[in-house]
């Protein structure tokens, strides 16, 4: 990740292997270094981000929102348990499974 910054706005540049995002507060800086980029490599730009590293991305008007949907869908598909009922996610989150017991107990360090 690259971040460029000056006193009222910043750019970052984040690289994986061959996938770059350019995002900021800047949109003639974000320009500019596209521009620049495009003249040292070849680059095609994709337009909004949608999706990356198995992150979704939804750009909506309150904000940015990440979410693995396609993925869990796929590791759901993958292990044969699309068919399968969904549960909720447990409220309790600071439990540790006892060592000489399967029994659940909190852990003392949130408290």
């Amino acid at each position: 990740m690259f971040l460029g910054k000056t006193s009222t706005s910043c750019v970052l540049l984040l690289v994986y292997v061959d996938d770059i995002i350019i995002t900021g507060t800047d949109f003639p800086l974000i320009t500019s270094l596209q521009q620049q980029l495009k003249d040292s490599f070849h680059m095609k730009d994709l337009g909004t981000l949608t999706y990356f590293l198995d992150l979704e991305v939804d750009n909506v008007a309150s904000g940015v929102f990440l979410n693995q949907h396609k993925y869990t869908q796929d590791l759901i598909s993958l292990v044969g348990l699309q068919d399968s009922s969904s549960i909720d996610t447990p409220l309790e989150l600071n439990v540790k499974y006892h060592r000489e017991k399967d029994d659940l107990l909190p852990d003392p360090t949130m408290f």
